[in-house]
């Protein structure tokens, strides 16, 4: 087997090259599926046990799953802002 000091500069290169290839790939990938859900993807309001009211200071509009003016990130549909569902995580510093 050949030590480190044996393999060429190129070799090391090309395989470092190729890691961070695949690794920009993989994160390139992660991001798009982070970023958009497909509709048909989401939950159904029932399975979210959704509501057009708030419950408490609990509303969609406080909600880090809301994106304005009316839609979830996870629960399919219409939302309205003042709405909740049993997903609901307040954004930080929210009132």
């Amino acid at each position: 087997m050949k030590s480190p000091k044996d393999l060429p500069r190129r070799a090391i290169l090309g395989a470092a090259l190729s890691l961070g290839a695949i690794v920009a790939q993989s994160l390139r990938r992660t991001a798009t599926a982070d970023e958009e859900v497909k509709e048909e993807d989401k939950i159904s309001k029932a399975e979210a046990k959704y509501q057009n009211q708030p419950k408490g200071q609990q509303r969609c509009e406080i909600c880090l799953q809301f994106e304005p003016p009316s839609k979830c990130k996870i629960v399919h549909g219409p939302i309205d802002p003042k709405g909740w569902c049993q997903y609901f995580a307040a954004k930080e510093n929210a009132h």
